[in-house]
């Protein structure tokens, strides 16, 4: 979906309201989805402005089951539900209500944005170059499998160099 200014949709909600067109007839005009305009005058009559303007809002838990009880209360459409309490796209309702189905109230808890934290890493030269006798059960078993790896690695590089070997060994010979 495209995103248009707040200075657009104010264009189309007005032309809508001075009855120079239907929901489909400025779609065909502006070259936008009927179903914007649509969505558009009803967040204009609810909000006025500040319906049209782009918003970027985290909701509380109990905010989306409002919203969700409301809606089936009042046996409201997802773009009705979306108009009344200002939520910039029906389809943010939907996915309210896809995650309450889902796991009920639960999962309606806002989630963290973003990427997860990488796993802090181990200073295996720290490891490596502390006496042993000063290790703790955890870092030796951390020193233990890096050196298991470090071993695995040096067999693997001596079997491939012995098969380049032979390789260089046949072709000469």
């Amino acid at each position: 979906m495209a995103k248009h200014s707040t200075e657009f949709k104010l264009r189309v909600v007005r032309d809508y309201l001075r009855d120079l067109g239907g929901y489909r007839a400025l779609a065909k005009r502006y070259e936008i989805g009927h179903k914007d305009v649509s969505r558009w005058v009803r967040l204009y009559q609810a909000h006025g402005l500040a319906g049209l303007k782009k918003r970027y809002q985290q909701y509380s838990a109990a905010f989306k089951l409002r919203v969700l009880k409301r809606m089936a209360k009042e046996a409201w459409s997802l773009q009705q539900t979306a108009a009344f309490f200002n939520i910039p796209t029906p389809s943010t309702v939907r996915v309210w209500q896809g995650l309450y189905n889902q796991g009920g109230a639960d999962f309606l808890q806002p989630q963290p944005k973003g990427r997860s934290p990488m796993p802090k890493q181990t200073d295996y030269h720290a490891l490596l170059s502390k006496p042993v006798a000063e290790l703790t059960h955890e870092e030796l078993l951390q020193r233990l499998a890096y050196l298991e790896a470090e071993n695995a690695y040096l067999k693997k590089l001596e079997a491939l160099t012995q098969q380049q070997r032979l390789v260089n060994q046949t072709k000469s010979g």
